[in-house]
């Protein structure tokens, strides 16, 4: 009964060993750039990190440059986000980033990478639509981009889109090709320039150039709408308020109660088995039974009587 007891009670705290270690995992924080991670030389960039209320301290690091981190305590209350000013848009500040917060001695998982481009640290590039910025549904379009740089990257951007349109890698001109244009290419488009070895400093944007394909109804142009013009809108911006999972969810809580309610359960258990094997040891001992308290019989010596 006693190694089966300790099997039971063993067995228990692998369990809750087991589940704690899944349980304690921080889930990781989100990371944008204010006003967007694609931004013109000189404009003043803010990044910030959110992550569950109550976290100890927030860590901003950028990946191109080892050992480059700084770190924010978390604010009380409910405000769950650091902020991260990096002054100017400059050379220095462009690059990849990510974040992660401290709760104790345990950090969270890092947050998705963001990249910070920085344009403008060169002229703007030559840009044109062929066969011309109205054509018919079902044609073949080409854009062209070109540079009196050196530059072997060129980028196509769409604006109200989310991210970058199209990269290509080529010596100036590069043609970015649409064989078949459908509704879905209306809209306003810009070219840069940047070398792969610099890849987060782009030139100036080209002039903005609108496709319109004949034959289909045309949507509200970006700049008829609430669409902001300029650079497209990064895939990094994320509203002012972010609702994101706390570090420990409710159901790891359920799981950590759960596993706690077991543990109390076997040891109430076993407790009890114990404590009916000391009474039921110590009532035969008070009975005077022989066969539980006087032990095994003594054996007969021949001649006495019995």
């Amino acid at each position: 009964m006693g190694s089966f007891l300790l099997t039971l009670l063993s067995f228990g705290l692998c369990l809750s060993l087991g589940i704690t270690a899944q349980i304690v995992t921080l889930s990781k924080p989100i990371l944008w750039a204010k006003p967007r991670s694609m931004v013109a030389w000189g404009t003043d960039v803010i990044l910030w990190c959110q992550g569950p209320p109550g976290v100890d301290m927030y860590r901003l690091e950028r990946l191109d440059s080892p050992n480059d981190y700084k770190d924010q305590p978390g604010l009380p209350g409910t405000e769950a986000r650091a902020r991260f000013p990096l002054g100017s848009a400059l050379a220095s500040v462009a690059g990849r980033y990510r974040c992660s917060y401290r709760n104790g001695s345990r950090w969270s998982q890092p947050s998705n990478q963001l990249e910070l481009i920085v344009t403008g640290l060169y002229d703007k590039p030559s840009f044109s639509i062929l066969p011309g910025t109205e054509v018919s549904s079902g044609e073949n379009v080409t854009f062209s981009c070109s540079s009196k740089f050196g530059f072997n990257m060129f980028t196509i951007a769409k604006e109200g889109r989310a991210g970058i349109w199209r990269t290509q890698e080529g010596l100036s001109p590069v043609y970015f090709s649409i064989p078949t244009v459908t509704a879905s290419h209306n809209g306003t488009y810009q070219c840069y320039g940047f070398d792969s070895h610099f890849p987060h400093l782009w030139t100036a944007p080209s002039e903005p150039l609108e496709l319109r394909v004949k034959g289909i109804p045309q949507p509200p142009s970006p700049r008829e709408s609430n669409t902001p013009t300029g650079a497209p809108t990064s895939p990094h911006i994320f509203p002012d308020k972010v609702d994101i999972p706390i570090g420990l969810t409710s159901q790891d809580y359920t799981v950590s109660n759960l596993v706690r309610l077991v543990l109390a359960g076997l040891t109430v258990a076993a407790l009890g088995v114990l404590l009916a094997e000391a009474w039921r040891a110590k009532f035969h001992m008070l009975s005077g039974s022989p066969s539980q308290a006087q032990g095994p019989t003594a054996p007969q010596v021949k001649g006495l009587p019995l």
